[in-house]
């Protein structure tokens, strides 16, 4: 059974893409700021984290012995979703081998978006000076779902009330899809507005903030707010009001595109399985900023 290597991949544009969200010129642009992180951890360190005792060098023997195989290793599990049993098996490991070098190569791909500044960032009080340049910006909440889980009060708190367990997130992201800042991962039964209740905005004056009304009651101090109107009960909307929910939606769209391109990497689509504590939200994290690199490089391309 041969194993899944880059050389091979990268040969077919499409192929590569679908397995990892990367096209070739994204692939190698990363790889230079990956490959510094892996290299500056694993002279210092064991695979599993232990201090070396003396200077060590990548084997040819190793499973993932080329660091573009590394990447592309970590990319397609992220991408992907597959069990571990089967991720592994593509590579020529065990399941436990997967899941040691998911964990590791997760923590060199965080501190490689770091290090190129595509993470948003994760403190509330610091948006007033992220969003200063901007006159639009656009405030969402996302939700993932999770598996059951087996302890009772966990059960209560994660289902959200739509026949699922999940995970919440809200995000703030500018018109051309960046996103800038997210939420706290919370669980499945907290709503919208109680994420921003617990971690309040405070924008630039005169910035218009463009959300759903399922942020009804979210007016921060001295913003413009742009929301549709709700429908009232027993009644319908006028024709001015329905038009200008149209105009509303036709913009607020540009935001549902960003988390779109979030979940292009299936970890944060598809039910969630890993039960390691805190990794739901670093995969919301590095999901982000994944998404956050291919509007850079996108941008770039078009200014060549």
């Amino acid at each position: 059974l041969s194993q899944m290597k880059y050389d091979k991949v990268r040969k077919t544009p499409s192929q590569l893409l679908s397995l990892t969200g990367f096209t070739p010129q994204e692939f190698e642009a990363f790889v230079p700021t990956f490959e510094y992180h892996w290299n500056e951890y694993y002279s210092r360190f064991t695979l599993k984290g232990k201090p070396r005792q003396r200077i060590s060098y990548n084997r040819r023997s190793s499973q993932l012995p080329l660091i573009r195989d590394k990447l592309l290793f970590i990319l397609s599990y992220l991408k992907n979703n597959p069990l571990q049993e089967y991720h592994g098996a593509t590579y020529g490991m065990t399941q436990p081998q997967c899941n040691e070098w998911v964990h590791r190569l997760s923590d060199m791909l965080l501190k490689s978006l770091k290090t190129l500044e595509e993470l948003p960032d994760r403190n509330h009080l610091r948006v007033k000076y992220l969003t200063r340049q901007c006159s639009d910006i656009l405030l969402d909440g996302t939700e993932r779902p999770v598996e059951r889980p087996r302890d009772p009060d966990r059960q209560k708190s994660r289902y959200s009330g739509k026949k699922t367990h999940s995970v919440k997130n809200d995000l703030l992201c500018t018109p051309d899809k960046r996103i800038l800042w997210l939420s706290k991962t919370c669980e499945g039964h907290v709503h919208d507005k109680k994420i921003m209740d617990a971690q309040p905005l405070t924008l630039p004056t005169g910035i218009t903030l463009w959300q759903d009304t399922g942020f009804l009651g979210h007016p921060p101090e001295n913003v413009n707010v742009k929301m549709p109107a709700k429908k009232p009960k027993g009644k319908e909307l006028t024709d001015v009001q329905k038009e200008g929910n149209r105009k509303i939606s036709s913009f607020r769209i540009l935001v549902e595109h960003a988390i779109g391109g979030v979940k292009k990497c299936r970890i944060v689509k598809d039910r969630f399985r890993c039960r390691k504590f805190g990794f739901d939200d670093l995969v919301m994290l590095i999901a982000c900023g994944l998404h956050n690199f291919r509007v850079t490089m996108s941008l770039c391309l078009k200014h060549i």
